[in-house]
């Protein structure tokens, strides 16, 4: 996601394309079909269409990371932090990820901190965030379910999405 948001600014500094190759990848093929369909044949509710097919074609892409090559060979290490963030940012610990990709614990959090710009705590954070607030923005579930998203504490959860997004989880929900 960071390196969507990154490339549409303009800021990317690390890698400047990812590469799946996932040619013979027919959900991809058919999501990509049907992108290129609704915009050459002007369908109505084209945007909330290639909205969604983008979501499914993301989605799908993520299970196909091990078909992904960027254009810096440290990105693979960047990669994998970022997907054990996305997979386990409820209860993932540093100490675990050190672990899983063999690396003293010390080294791997400098080097998070010097590739991303973030400690470890900040992604999980930003990853914790994130997911609460698409949860508010798609469900009805109520805001202490939400908070389950890796906090313990509802106060605290409250007081850092108010931090975040300059607005309480149920204010969040109510202006989406």
């Amino acid at each position: 996601r960071d390196f969507i948001v990154d490339c549409l600014r303009g800021e990317n500094h690390s890698a400047g394309y990812l590469h799946f190759k996932v040619a013979e990848v027919l959900p991809v093929q058919n999501l990509l079909e049907n992108l290129i369909w609704t915009i050459v044949n002007k369908q109505p509710n084209k945007r909330s269409i290639n909205q969604a097919t983008m979501g499914l074609l993301f989605l799908q892409l993520m299970n196909h990371m091990d078909k992904m090559e960027t254009d810096a060979a440290s990105e693979k290490f960047i990669i994998q932090v970022l997907s054990y963030v996305e997979e386990h940012y409820k209860s993932g610990e540093l100490t675990e990820l050190a672990e899983e990709l063999h690396f003293d614990i010390y080294w791997l959090s400098k080097e998070i901190k010097k590739r991303t710009g973030k400690t470890y705590t900040d992604l999980i954070q930003a990853k914790r965030l994130s997911q609460a607030a698409y949860l508010l923005r798609t469900t009805a579930m109520n805001v202490m379910d939400i908070s389950m998203v890796g906090y313990d504490n509802i106060s605290y959860f409250h007081r850092i999405f108010q931090k975040k997004y300059g607005m309480t989880p149920r204010r969040y929900r109510i202006s989406e």
